[in-house]
Parts: C-alpha cells; sequence; structure tokens
C-alpha cells in the first residue's frame, strides 16, 4: 500500500506540474521576443521542468533510451513487491523509503518554488491584465 500510495503522490505532483508549465508557457502565446514577462514566463517553465526531470523521465524513445527516473524505479520497485506472494525484503523497504524521501524532496522544492517564485510572475501577469496561474490544490 506503501507503493500505491507513492505512486498516487507522483502522478498528483507531476500532474500539478504539467499544469503550471502549460499555464506558464499558454500565457506566453503572443508576447514579443524582447518582452520581459516572457522571459520570466520561459525561466519558470524551465524552472518547474527541471524539477518535473528529477520524477520522469523525458528523453524521446522511452525505456529503450535506458533513462531511469523516480517514477521507472518505483514502478519497477511496485512490479516486484507486486509479483511475488511474500513479504517485501528488507531491501525493497528500504528502497521503497528512499525513493519515498527523494519524491517528499522535489514535491517540497516545487510547493516552494509556487510559495517563492509564481507570486513575482502572477504580479507581472496583473500588470498586463492577464490571468493569475492558479495551481492546482494538493489533495489532503
Amino acid at each position: 500500500m506503501t507503493l500505491y500510495d507513492l505512486l498516487n503522490q507522483m502522478t498528483s505532483v507531476v500532474d500539478r506540474m504539467n499544469d503550471v508549465r502549460g499555464s506558464l508557457d499558454q500565457r506566453g502565446d503572443g508576447l514579443a521576443a524582447m518582452d520581459t514577462l516572457l522571459h520570466a514566463l520561459q525561466r519558470g517553465s524551465a524552472q518547474v521542468d527541471t524539477m518535473r526531470k528529477k520524477i520522469v523521465a523525458t528523453k524521446e524513445g522511452g525505456m529503450i533510451t535506458g533513462e531511469e527516473r523516480l517514477r521507472e524505479n518505483l514502478a519497477e520497485l511496485y512490479g516486484s513487491v507486486v509479483g511475488y506472494e511474500g513479504l517485501p525484503s528488507e531491501m525493497q523497504v528500504e528502497r521503497t523509503s528512499a525513493i519515498g524521501r527523494e519524491l517528499g524532496d522535489v514535491s517540497h522544492d516545487f510547493e516552494r518554488w509556487i510559495q517563492l517564485e509564481l507570486p513575482k510572475i502572477n504580479k507581472m501577469l496583473e500588470g498586463r491584465g492577464l490571468p493569475k496561474i492558479e495551481p492546482a490544490r494538493v489533495a489532503p
């Protein structure tokens, strides 16, 4: 159940990151190349993408590239635990804890970015009469 919960948490974090990135990119549509708002939006999108890349493999070609991130490691671990009728091994339990900590760190970094950086971008958007970016709420 711990692995299942981690998969759900990971999905939620990545969905929120994708939503914020999509909003940042969409707000930049139609802005001039030298516009300071466009640069702020692009910088914000790149920062969120850097965090997202810690969770999911992003190279084209998927599994063929050999790129593994938290999602791939968690999926492999989940499959090995679910596919065995016995209790998880000590190594699997430790690996679950390690992946959980890493996911927590990335999630914390993203929440901190939302608290510190997004208000600056939203202030610039409001100054142009554009809608603010409101990230989805975290489920309790």
